[in-house]
């Protein structure tokens, strides 16, 4: 069955960025100049917060998150935690009248999606091999996995808000940091060390995601029974195994692959002497009952439907891969996140290449129309775009 998307890329910030953390809004705030002598560094207080995080036993807060491309109105987040594992979130979406529920109790961990009254449940067990649904402390995968990981802290400013000490940090990605290339901007409480408040810019300097924390409440003793899911009345219940948690793509030829995509396949004119195409594997957000909840668009860290084909030529043991997608519009673009690449020109049309895997290899991306294309090989500069001149047009 063809599934027809429109198109803006994705770069797909997934389940696990679901959260932050801590404190209040700020309503009146009086800034003060960084002085080296009466303040911490940044460095000191991103250690801080790491500690901090170390030594939660639980918490409980409510997180608004905004989104400049998506969302009128912020989605409400309220969310409890509870050391080792112990989990539950609600997910209030206004503008769309849905919530979605996630839990972890110790033993199963539970979504559910009243739009579609589906519930997904899966064992928390060894045999999973720590496969999740999502990770149940939300907050330090957010700041350890996400916010903090690859970048260089700088201290902004110092802030007073509603009578607490804050401290204002720039985020910036490291040289060597190959992925998740934002820049963002922090509010750290100075007493505690948590965030207040966050925005993720895209790189023309202009805020995408903006989150705010509120009714913070930490180490309170919450009780396990807080944590234990009812499934609604007329939900039906879809209990996942391994193969509902991924999908591997099966190896096929054009042809097969042609009748499965319901876009045009483009194929280059032209390949380096010896290179012959290998085969092509077809994949989507809707492989599997849950791929199609985890991009349904629930939630602003969502992921989005995405419709894809990836094209395959060998030499020995070398491959040319190309990869064409449509995907529905979130985040902004892919090529917004990178950060060495080198902006061309393809067929008229703005593109970029970029070091991969260490420059080992090296991806060159380009949008033709709504279909976006990436080459991802070991060749040269000049022969990647040898390859892309021969394209057709979309």
């Amino acid at each position: 069955m063809k599934i027809s998307f429109k198109r803006h890329l994705l770069p797909t910030l997934f389940l696990i960025i679901l959260s932050i953390f801590i404190s209040g809004c700020a309503e009146e705030s009086s800034a003060e100049e960084v002085s080296s002598n009466t303040q911490p560094s940044a460095e000191e207080i991103v250690s801080n917060m790491q500690m901090e995080i170390d030594s939660l036993e639980d918490y409980s807060f409510t997180m608004y998150v905004s989104s400049t491309s998506r969302w009128q109105n912020p989605e409400v987040h309220e969310i409890i935690w509870k050391k080792p594992d112990l989990m539950k979130t609600s997910i209030l979406n206004p503008n769309k009248d849905t919530k979605v529920i996630m839990a972890s109790d110790g033993d199963f961990q539970w979504i559910y999606n009243s739009e579609s009254k589906t519930v997904f449940k899966t064992e928390i067990s060894d045999d999973f091999n720590d496969l999740k649904l999502f990770e149940p402390n939300v907050y330090a995968e957010f700041v350890n996995g996400i916010i903090l990981n690859g970048k260089l802290p700088s201290l902004l400013r110092a802030e007073n808000i509603d009578g607490k000490n804050v401290y204002v940090l720039e985020l910036t990605p490291s040289e060597k940091n190959e992925s998740l290339q934002w820049k963002s901007k922090i509010w750290v409480d100075g007493e505690n060390w948590m965030l207040i408040r966050c925005e993720l810019y895209d790189n023309e300097g202009n805020p995408y995601i903006e989150i705010e924390i509120r009714d913070v409440k930490l180490n309170t003793g919450i009780p396990d029974s807080e944590f234990e899911f009812k499934v609604p009345d007329g939900a039906q219940v879809k209990v996942l195994g391994l193969e509902d948690f991924k999908s591997e793509p099966q190896k096929m030829t054009l042809e097969e692959a042609k009748e499965l995509i319901d876009f045009k396949i483009l194929t280059p004119e032209y390949l380096p002497e010896g290179y012959e195409f290998n085969y092509s594997m077809v994949s989507s957000s809707m492989d599997t009952p849950y791929l199609t909840f985890v991009h349904s668009g629930f939630s602003v860290f969502a992921g989005q439907h995405y419709e894809k084909i990836t094209l395959v030529y060998t030499k020995g043991d070398n491959e040319i891969r190309i990869i064409e997608d449509i995907s529905e519009k979130g985040l902004p673009e892919t090529q917004n996140f990178v950060s060495e690449g080198e902006n061309i020109l393809v067929n008229n049309m703005k593109g970029m290449i970029s070091p991969i895997f260490g420059g080992n290899m090296k991806a060159l991306t380009w949008q033709d129309e709504e279909l976006e294309v990436t080459i991802i090989s070991s060749l040269d500069k000049a022969e990647l775009l040898n390859i892309t001149e021969s394209f057709p047009e979309a």
